[in-house]
């Protein structure tokens, strides 16, 4: 257990396979009489994922009351594993591939940019742009038979590993009065030809979310007030 001062955070681990992933989930205490505005978090270890699948990271729920604010900060280990095979028939391959991860709040995208104002309800939801890219990789290969008389290609295969820690925060105002779920998701998205291939691997991870109370009227934007 750990004590972020007077704020309970707790975490669970798992591991789950590809297509599998399981959301870590806690709450802020062990009671079934939740407190409101308190820190929550939630972590977990290594999940692996094809292109397209919208996988579950992480969750954690929580109580607010209606004039709170949230940060929300994930940290994770992100990797993308990319293999390219060329040969005489393939003589070109090429994978590009980007991960991006965000937030759903009671299943709405936080978004990056809001803007508070009296009676500090909820905003709106955000969309596509609100997913943040963790970790990117293109990587392509062409090779050539250059002899004269030309006496064809040998097969060549490549694959590449990489990992590295990223974090990124969101803010999301006026969460609304109640009990609330928050969800980390993540998406491999990937444009290869035939002869390549890319599967995300993120491993250690940690989801906080810290209730708070910004001015009524504050702005999340490039020129933020508040």
């Amino acid at each position: 257990m750990l004590k972020l001062s007077r704020r309970t955070v707790v975490a669970t681990g798992l591991v789950a396979a590809i297509g599998a992933a399981v959301p870590a989930t806690l709450a802020a205490t062990t009671s079934s009489a939740q407190p409101a505005n308190k820190a929550v978090a939630a972590g977990s270890h290594r999940v692996q994922s094809a292109p397209g699948q919208k996988v579950s990271l992480m969750s954690t729920t929580f109580k607010t009351s209606k004039p709170e604010d949230l940060l929300m900060t994930v940290s994770l280990e992100c990797s993308i594993l990319t293999a390219l095979t060329t040969d005489n028939d393939n003589p070109s391959a090429d994978a590009q591939s980007t991960a991006r991860i965000w937030i759903e709040i009671d299943g709405k995208i936080v978004p990056i940019e809001d803007v508070s104002a009296p009676p500090q309800d909820p905003g709106a939801a955000g969309g596509d742009a609100d997913k943040v890219t963790f970790c990117n990789r293109e990587y392509q290969r062409t090779v050539t038979d250059d002899e004269d008389p030309a006496d064809g290609i040998d097969s060549d295969s490549d694959f590449i590993k990489t990992k590295s820690a990223h974090s990124f925060s969101w803010v999301a105002l006026n969460a609304g009065s109640g009990t609330h779920t928050a969800v980390v998701y993540a998406e491999l998205t990937t444009s290869a030809t035939q002869s390549a291939q890319a599967t995300l691997d993120i491993g250690n991870r940690t989801f906080i979310v810290e209730p708070t109370k910004l001015a009524n009227n504050a702005v999340i934007s490039e020129a933020g007030t508040g």
